[in-house]
């Protein structure tokens, strides 16, 4: 069986790009008064709720998870639905999913923009309710409010952390993070990168991959969306390529 991929041409995103500059300074400016809002109310909650002190470090461990679900799940779908060539959507968001399996290596020469723009564009709706249109109803709406911010934290730092499992030599620090996995390593992303190609789809810690690949999570949602099996979506591809 030929293994060799035809390279994907790649669509012309240069007004994409601007869009993801300007995602990327309204994501990191909104989120930072976000946060320096959670502060103030929290600061004052602290003094009437001791219970706060082991609340919050759930919150921010539940959120860590709900991002890596979020990447599992946007991730499955960009690799299972549509093409390059889908109105709207193609170009700029499933593309980057599809030539990624043609080039895994590509996504190490990607710039920070290229990188994370794209999640911080889908990741403005919900920041933007927060910012100018929520108001707190209480500490228990605000711990709702804390556990968006990390959550919407955590899809920001998704695809740095693939890359940085795609890079070869990574900083020191990120290999100490990848080997007491607390981000995404680059042997349980190699699992994703093997034939069938159809599990595995968590890039942010992968901690829920085992689990998702145990209840048949992916299975389900294929049948339940009558998306065919990724071998039908796109050719397999070689392993040494990973």
């Amino acid at each position: 069986m030929n293994t060799e991929l035809n390279p994907i041409s790649k669509p012309d995103l240069s007004v994409h790009r601007i869009f993801e500059i300007l995602g990327l300074l309204s994501f990191i400016f909104l989120s930072i008064f976000l946060g320096y809002q959670l502060a103030l109310l929290f600061s004052s909650d602290f003094k009437e709720h001791v219970w706060l002190f082991w609340t919050l470090p759930l919150v921010i461990l539940t959120s860590w998870i709900g991002a890596d679900f979020v990447s599992g799940l946007v991730h499955f779908l960009g690799d299972s639905i549509g093409s390059e060539k889908t109105p709207i959507l193609g170009p700029g968001f499933i593309f980057p999913f599809r030539d990624h399996h043609v080039d895994p290596k590509g996504i190490t020469r990607h710039d920070f923009i290229e990188t994370n723009g794209n999640n911080c564009l889908v990741s403005l709706p919900i920041l933007i309710y927060y910012v100018f249109f929520w108001e707190s109803a209480g500490t228990v709406s605000s711990l709702f409010a804390l556990f968006w911010f990390f959550l919407l934290w955590g899809i920001f730092a998704t695809n740095q952390i693939h890359k940085w499992a795609h890079q070869d030599s990574p900083a020191a620090v990120v290999r100490i993070l990848q080997k007491y996995k607390m981000i995404l390593g680059p042997e349980h992303h190699k699992i994703h990168h093997t034939a069938p190609y159809d599990t595995y789809f968590c890039i942010t810690t992968g901690w829920l991959n085992p689990i998702l690949r145990y209840i048949k999570f992916y299975e389900i949602l294929r049948w339940i969306l009558r998306i065919p099996p990724a071998s039908a979506v796109r050719m397999e591809e070689p392993i040494s390529e990973r």
